[in-house]
This record gives C-alpha cells, structure tokens and sequence, in this order.
C-alpha cells in the first residue's frame, strides 16, 4: 500500500494465496509486483502481531481496535467526553439547587464505583456504557470544588486559587506518563488513577458549603455560622456587625428563586456575555485536546513528548497567573488564543523538520493554549452571578464538551494528512482570539450576586480598554461593607442601597 508517498507494506490486508500460489524463486519486488496484479487483497485472518515496546496490554491490543475497526477506540474517548456532556448538565444545575458539597461527594463517589467496574467488563458495549456513566460525574468533581473555594475568597485571591488548582493538575499529568511507562498495562493503569477518587468521597467531612450558595439561598443563620468559622480559623476577628451585614446582602440581591442556565438569556449583557464564554470555554477545550491527543503523531518517544507538553503547563500556569493578575484577564486571553494558533501555523512547516524542532512548537503551543484555559476559568467564575454560576460554568462546559466529542478524530485526520490537524487547530485558536477580546475585564472587580446584577457588570467598558496594573500595586478598598467581607474572606459584590432593577435591552 502507499503511505506518506512511499510503498510499504500492509499491516491491515494480505493476498488471498495458497501455498502453492508462492513462487520461491522470484525475488521479493517481482513477487510483489505480480502479487498486486494478480491476487485478492483480503483482511488479515491470522491475527496481528503487536508492537509491545511500550506497552504490554492496551484496550486496543485486547480487543483488536485496529484496522477496520480503528475506530473504535476513538469512539471510546469520545463516549466519554460524551459523558462529561451529560454530567455537566445535570450535576452543574444540581449544585445551584442543593448546593455545591452533596453534589460534589455524589459525584466522587460514583467515579470512583463505576471507574472501578469499567475496569472489569469486556464486552464493548458494556466497555462504552461504564465508561459513559464514570465520565459523567468527572466534570463536577473537577469544577464544583473549583466553585466552592473560589466562592470564599477575595478579589485578590482568586487567581492564585486559580493558579494553585492548574499547579496542582500539571503534577497529575506530568506523572501519568510515568505511571503509564512503569505498569505497561491499562488495567493496571486504570486502577492506580481511579482509587485516590476516593479520598474526595471524604470531603464531606472537611469541605464546607460556598458561603456564598448559601446566603443565595437565604439560609443566613447557617451563613452567619460558616462565616464566624472561618474567620475564627484564619485567627481574625468576627465583625461585630456580621448579621446585619449578611442581611442586607441577602436583601439587596436575594431577588431570583428561580435557577437553570436559560435564565442566562434573559437579558441582553448576560445573554451576550454567555454566548463569548461558551465559544471561549469550547475553543480551549477543542485546542487543548486537539493537540494532547496529536501527541501519538509527533515524532520522538511518546511517553517523553507526553511528560514535555504536560510539564509545559507549570510555567503555563505561572505566566497565566502573572498576566491575569497584571495585565488583566481579556487581554492574556486574547494573547495566548493569538500565539497558540501562530504556533499551530510553524508547525505545519516543521513537519519533515528535526524532531526537537517540532517538539518545541508543540509544547510553546501548548504552553499558550493552556494559559488561556485558566484564564477562561476564571472568567467564567467572575463573570457569571452567583445565583447561576455552576449552572453557567457548566453550561459552557456543556458546550465545550459537545464540541470536544470530536476532538480525538482531529489526530485521527493526520493519518489522511499530516496538516490537516494542525489547520482546524489554528481555525480554533482564531476564534478564540476573537471572541475573547469582546468579553469585560474582570481584574479586581467584585463578584455579581444576582443576574441584574451581572447585567449591568462593567456595562460601560469600551472595547479599546486596558486596566491592567503594574507588580506590587494595590487595590484599596475604601467602603467600609466592602472591608467587613474581606476579613471573613467573602467577596461579595458591593452593596448598593438604592439597588437600581436592571431590565432587558
């Protein structure tokens, strides 16, 4: 067959012969000549012969995934972003109903069940249907305790929290190469990464429920009493005026009863603000994938080329965390979404170039794609109210997750075109960039509570606005309600009296 535009020999097909159809005498270019005139081209019958250098036992290797059924195992990574789909849409909408810690330890707990089962079942059906059912409860582990911290620090604190989570996932990835190299095997593989889930089960114990849920709810003794708890952990003194301050907040934006992402588009700048997120949130997701699963079409050892691009995260993290906090979050966004798809461009050119040549694109790709992605993180927590944030949060993921049911079959193109992957990629990475550069800039902007009051959430900011600061500057906050939030750590929004009602455009 011609591969790449060279004639190598099949891994998928033989000749329908018979031993008596060998002609031992010819040498092996006349017999292959004569061959591919003459004689049947059939799927193997015998089996295959796998390349086990890495590898002792795959999904692929087990169940023969391979050839005309190659397919197959991009199915299964797809059923499970499927998964992550409908997870996100009922967990996220779950926890701004019952609240984000039960929603949470459900969700650790079914993982870790069904994570465990898929482990043990053969059939492919049943391989696609645990598989399914454990992705679905993956997402909601991942953002809901992202949401709950998030949700009880201040203004300043919140990218850090935003950084120390990306830090603390650039670890995992980095080591699961490792993993992967030392047990050669996906079962064993499977059961090291799926057990420590368990330890989030155990959550309940020690994580408490988002202040801020809560007061959203109008539970406000049991607001009041967290507050007290943390302020008495973190060795501060409890505000004097502490009830009658959750009390106003709770007066002044205890408005909307009702939940559900379709409140989203009820008015014109929340609606609008939805819609940049969501193509931001699926532009990272559908990037992000797109070039972790191109890895195995890289050259150079795999496991090595894994380890480079998830450690490329650290300094990721670090660098996003520095922009956001400096230079603002649109702007870095923005940024990052520009130079990914410049990357995506060099390395269409590198592809016949020397190995580390195309290594270091990929990985300054990845390291561009993956500030953005924590960038978008934290817009998406700052930008969508507290009433509606996992349901918005989870919307966007929703979305983004749909899309990235289709992110495995862009690697899957490099074997019809080496470039075509890295073409959609620079598509993506354009869009990106242009949708984020519309959002607001939320650098050191109080959280909105309610969806009036994200409508009207840096409404007057002009496109051509920089509000970026420079290192070692400080914010200070002079509203006396504003300072009594911050020493319990709850960056509410700032409490405004005449409480102007918003109203749809």
């Amino acid at each position: 067959e011609i591969k790449d535009g060279a004639e190598v020999y099949s891994k998928c097909q033989q000749y329908n012969i018979t031993l008596s159809d060998l002609d031992l005498t010819s040498d092996p270019a006349s017999f292959a000549a004569k061959a591919n005139a003459t004689y049947e081209r059939i799927a193997c019958q015998n089996g295959w012969d796998y390349d086990r250098s890495y590898y002792d036992a795959t999904l692929s290797t087990e169940h023969d995934w391979v050839c005309s059924r190659d397919t197959l195992a991009a199915n299964w990574q797809s059923i499970g972003v499927a998964g992550n789909v409908v997870g996100t849409l009922i967990f996220n909408s779950l926890s701004d109903i019952h609240g984000r810690r039960p929603v949470f330890v459900v969700a650790a707990m079914m993982y870790t069940v069904f994570g465990l089962v898929r482990l043990y079942v053969t059939s492919y059906e049943w391989i696609m249907i645990t598989m399914f059912l454990a992705s679905t409860s993956y997402p909601p582990i991942l953002e809901l305790s992202y949401i709950i911290v998030l949700e009880q620090v201040s203004p300043g604190w919140r990218t850090r929290i935003s950084s120390t989570t990306f830090i603390l996932w650039t670890f995992g990835m980095s080591f699961l190469p490792l993993i992967a190299w030392l047990s050669r095997d996906w079962f064993t593989l499977g059961l090291i990464t799926t057990v420590p889930s368990f330890v989030s089960v155990l959550a309940w114990w020690f994580l408490p429920e988002s202040p801020r849920w809560l007061l959203s709810c109008n539970r406000l003794k049991e607001t009041v009493d967290l507050l007290r708890t943390i302020a008495q952990r973190n060795g501060r003194p409890v505000p004097e005026k502490l009830e009658e301050t959750v009390q106003v907040l709770a007066n002044t934006h205890n408005t909307e009863k009702n939940y559900g992402f379709i409140q989203l588009f009820k008015y014109s700048k929340v609606r609008m603000r939805t819609l940049l997120l969501t193509v931001n949130y699926t532009c990272n997701n559908l990037f992000y994938y797109g070039l972790s699963y191109n890895t195995t079409n890289m050259s150079g050892n795999e496991f090595i080329n894994f380890f480079l691009l998830s450690i490329t995260e650290l300094p990721s993290t670090v660098l996003a965390w520095w922009g956001a906090s400096y230079i603002g979050r649109r702007w870095t966004e923005a940024g990052c979404f520009l130079m990914a798809s410049v990357c995506a461009v060099i390395a269409i050119f590198t592809l016949n170039s020397a190995v580390w040549l195309n290594i270091s694109i990929h990985i300054l790709s990845k390291l561009f794609i993956t500030m953005s992605y924590l960038v978008v993180y934290i817009q998406c927590a700052e930008i969508y109210p507290t009433t509606h944030r996992a349901a918005g949060t989870g919307l966007s993921s929703l979305v983004a997750s749909t899309f990235g049911t289709t992110a495995p079959y862009i690697a899957f193109l490099a074997d019809r075109n080496p470039w075509i992957p890295y073409v959609i990629l620079f598509s993506i990475g354009t869009l990106g960039f242009l949708c984020s550069s519309f959002l607001p800039e939320t650098l050191d902007a109080d959280l909105p509570q309610s969806l009036m009051d994200a409508n009207t959430f840096l409404a007057s900011e002009k496109y051509f606005s920089y509000k970026g600061k420079r290192p070692c500057t400080k914010k200070v906050v002079v509203n006396e309600t504003s300072r009594l939030r911050g020493e319990v750590n709850l960056a509410h929004s700032e409490i405004n009296i005449s409480n102007t009602n918003g109203k749809d455009d």
